[in-house]
């Protein structure tokens, strides 16, 4: 019971910060697409928050029990090709943790692209595989792992790396690589450097899982002056953790 109403308040607190982050001010009756929406708590949030909510997703799994779950929420099926939506046809399209699953993120990035209406919003949130942390495996991480080091590390820390073995090892410069291809169909907006930095806080920190890097970072938040420089050194360096994508389509 716990567990559930902790994973409620973090689609509520991932709706909030969405509609923040992206200068959102009244998004009733606005359409919303989630690719890869896994448990549909951020689809229900959305719906109870006066959006018009879909998601598609590909695990058959998650499909059936969201569905058993909330059966008025519009979701489907798909293969992980061409979003099976119109073009033009959504206000915003979102996705939490889903770039590094999949192959392509350009592919991702110019779905989205197809499916927003003019002036509509595309927002990811993804591991940062060019810092010191790794969410899946809540472990303290190095930048320069590529995936072959990466997976040495975790097989030391006997870690199963059955999932691993799929990931897609998203850095900045890989994600602004993805985004400068379609340069004149959308803004950019930001790639998480100021949200990283706008959420480091004591409650954001105790969100924190591994422990070590929570120490630290509590650390940090006790002296404020040093604090600005390393956030500011964090962020600069691209060490900053989500990678939050947030960009208009023109």
């Amino acid at each position: 019971m716990e567990k559930e109403i902790a994973l409620q308040q973090k689609a509520h607190n991932q709706l909030k910060s969405f509609l923040a982050e992206c200068g959102i001010k009244d998004a009733r009756n606005r359409k919303i697409l989630e690719i890869g929406f896994k448990t549909g708590l951020f689809l229900n949030e959305c719906r109870k928050a006066g959006l018009i909510s879909m998601g598609i997703e590909i695990n058959r799994e998650y499909c059936e029990k969201v569905k058993a779950a909330y059966p008025d929420l519009d979701i489907l099926l798909y293969d992980g090709q061409t979003f099976p939506v119109l073009d033009e046809s959504f206000d915003f399209a979102v996705s939490y943790q889903v770039p590094e699953h999949v192959t392509s993120i350009e592919h991702i990035f110019s779905e989205c692209i197809r499916v927003l209406k003019p002036g509509g919003i595309m927002y990811h949130v993804c591991p940062n595989y060019f810092s010191f942390y790794e969410g899946h495996y809540k472990v303290i991480w190095l930048p320069f792992f590529n995936k072959a080091l990466g997976r040495l590390y975790l097989k030391l820390l006997r870690r199963d790396t059955t999932n691993y073995k799929t990931f897609n090892l998203i850095k900045p410069k890989v994600v602004a690589k993805a985004l400068k291809r379609q340069q004149n169909k959308i803004a950019v907006i930001s790639m998480g450097r100021a949200e990283f930095i706008n959420k480091f806080n004591k409650d954001q920190v105790e969100k924190v899982d591994q422990k070590l890097l929570r120490k630290i970072l509590k650390l940090l938040l006790a002296l404020p002056t040093i604090k600005k420089c390393v956030l500011e050194l964090i962020s600069r360096a691209n060490l900053y953790y989500p990678i939050t994508v947030i960009a208009m389509k023109n």
